[in-house]
């Protein structure tokens, strides 16, 4: 669904609150029912092998929904360079990056589990996976219930972590994830599953939270007052925050539970935020008062939330920083 007709269905929904009683409801649908962003006509599954990503599936023993991932290998590459844009108009952001190898300061090692938001999927997050391998990581990269090649219903980052969790436990079966620690990395939505997952297990070496998603509610009225400033002035507060309820409801999955705060200042693992000045969905005020010796937080400049999912020179030098202090 184009970004136009995602505006126009939008749209229909407003009418018909309007029109209706029933708007909570029809912004739940809605919610519900929303495909994932469209991805770039450029990124095909013949240029995501040629990148050297293997697509394989997890299904779960006597479990039907089976999760889509890819996996990528350390990259012996001497040089990493991209240069991504994102939104449009006012809105627009490039995200750049050009390394060469002789600029790191050591070689890394381990496996980094790279997790993507609501409405997007895998794809989303290869950029990241490249520059991961570039530092010498492998990656995993799954797409969440209900997104991309994964099947099921939507989670909310919330159930998603135990099917995360058993996938990594396979891997680590089949010797795929041995020695070297294991990240994860965690955009938006995807930042509450890595948060779940960090608290399941105790090989967690370390987890970067990328624009983290606040409580579920208050996430989907943020996104309203960005990406529709007039619908969310129409159709009131309550109404957006009702529809989340209900969607979390109907996907068996409590408010309280997205609520990642909590989650962090009790996880053992060594955790970085970085969020951005500019992200109205995602604000830095909300979590500032997180930092301490096991968290450090880090604030960037004029970067809007879609375009967090992808490091760019500026985290590049504080994640960095971050695992070299971890890893020693």
């Amino acid at each position: 669904m184009t970004f136009k007709e995602n505006l126009i269905r939008a749209s229909i929904v407003a009418l018909i609150c309007l029109a209706t009683s029933a708007c909570s409801k029809r912004i739940a649908r809605f919610i519900e029912e929303a495909e994932n962003f469209p991805l770039d006509e450029d990124v095909s599954n013949e240029k995501i092998e040629g990148l050297g990503f293997k697509k394989d599936k997890y299904c779960p023993v006597k479990i039907n929904n089976c999760i889509s991932y890819y996996y990528g290998p350390p990259s012996t590459s001497n040089n990493l360079q991209y240069s991504v844009e994102f939104g449009e108009g006012d809105r627009k952001n490039f995200v750049e990056i050009n390394l060469n190898r002789n600029s790191l300061e050591k070689h890394y090692s381990g496996t980094v589990i790279l997790l993507h938001g609501f409405r997007t999927s895998k794809e989303f997050m290869l950029n990241s996976a490249l520059y991961f391998r570039f530092l010498g990581f492998q990656v995993v990269v799954p797409d969440l219930l209900g997104h991309g090649g994964s099947d099921g219903r939507k989670k909310y980052g919330v159930e998603d972590s135990k099917y995360i969790n058993n996938l990594i436990d396979s891997l680590v079966e089949e010797g795929v994830i041995g020695d070297g620690g294991i990240y994860i990395v965690g955009n938006s939505m995807g930042a509450l599953t890595a948060t779940y997952i960090s608290s399941l297990r105790t090989d967690i070496s370390g987890i970067i939270l990328l624009a983290p998603m606040p409580p579920f509610d208050e996430a989907v009225y943020n996104y309203a007052k960005r990406d529709h400033p007039l619908l969310s002035r129409i159709i009131p507060e309550r109404d957006f925050r009702k529809g989340a309820l209900l969607a979390l409801k109907k996907a068996e999955v409590n408010l309280n539970d997205t609520k990642i705060l909590p989650i962090i200042k009790s996880s053992q693992a060594p955790t970085l935020l970085i969020f951005s000045d500019s992200d109205k969905i995602s604000p830095y005020a909300d979590f500032e008062q997180l930092s301490n010796d096991n968290i450090k937080i880090i604030k960037i400049h004029d970067r809007y939330h879609p375009s967090m999912n992808t490091i760019g020179e500026v985290e590049h030098k504080a994640i960095i920083s971050w695992l070299n202090t971890t890893q020693n």
